[in-house]
């Protein structure tokens, strides 16, 4: 038997390196993007159900973890850390900010070159780092890293699903992350808890209704928006199963 490597072959007889960009070889359950898509419309909920309220829920309500629980972006990190103690906080905005962290790595671990197509009309901001990552995807790996535990959003956690990431590499990076940018919000917070009482007190407080009729309209307007024009998570998951479905 010859064993040369035949210099007609693409390959020059070297071992074929899977493409991470290619279309899944296998099927998925019907059940698994129904599922993932739901729980991240109901995570879009969430949060604009907090930026709709949040006036309520840090005046007189007095009800931040309940704020938390909705939406633990880092304005609200920052508001309510006057408001509770350290760790309800901690527990609460931590276990948040990572619930849409394993659905965006499913998506791009189980369905590969097709999500990132999806996930550029999603977020559209976030052309160049996907360029950068198709470009090389090999020496993008090597940053990816450090980009899950300084940035762990869900472009990010996407790009770890196509990229392969290990499972526990994953979860053990995001959740130091994660962490650190909850402790972090808290230092800045309690470091500028006196000017953000006085906001709560002075400002929230006696016009609290005024800033919540103003944020539900802000929320309405930017969910249709979304919505008719096809952009973001709200109009991205219409489109889910027809991109990716098998």
């Amino acid at each position: 038997m010859n064993d040369e490597p035949d210099p007609d072959s693409p390959t020059n007889g070297l071992p074929t390196v899977p493409d991470p960009l290619a279309p899944p070889s296998t099927t998925h359950p019907r059940w698994v993007l129904p599922l993932v898509g739901t729980l991240i419309v109901a995570l879009v909920v969430s949060a604009n159900v907090g930026n709709a309220l949040w006036a309520k829920f840090t005046g007189r309500w007095d009800l931040p973890l309940a704020l938390l629980a909705l939406n633990s972006s880092n304005r609200y990190l920052l508001l309510t850390t006057p408001l509770t103690d350290l760790l309800p906080f901690v527990a609460v905005s931590t276990t948040r900010l990572l619930l849409p962290d394993p659905l965006f790595y499913l998506l791009g671990y189980l369905y590969r070159g097709r999500a990132l197509h999806w996930a550029r009309r999603v977020f559209p901001g976030m052309d160049p780092l996907f360029d950068q990552f198709e470009a090389d995807v090999g020496g993008f790996r090597r940053i990816l890293d450090v980009m899950v535990v300084v940035a762990p959003n869900n472009p990010v956690c996407l790009l770890a699903g196509v990229a392969a990431m290990p499972v526990r590499r994953f979860v053990v990076l995001n959740v130091v992350g994660t962490l650190g940018r909850v402790l972090l919000m808290r230092a800045l917070g309690t470091a500028f808890s006196t000017t953000i009482t006085d906001f709560v007190d002075d400002v929230v407080a006696p016009y609290q209704k005024w800033f919540t009729i103003v944020s539900v309209a802000l929320v309405v307007v930017y969910l249709v928006y979304q919505t008719v024009g096809g952009k973001g998570l709200i109009g991205g998951v219409e489109e889910l199963e027809e991109e990716l479905g098998d």
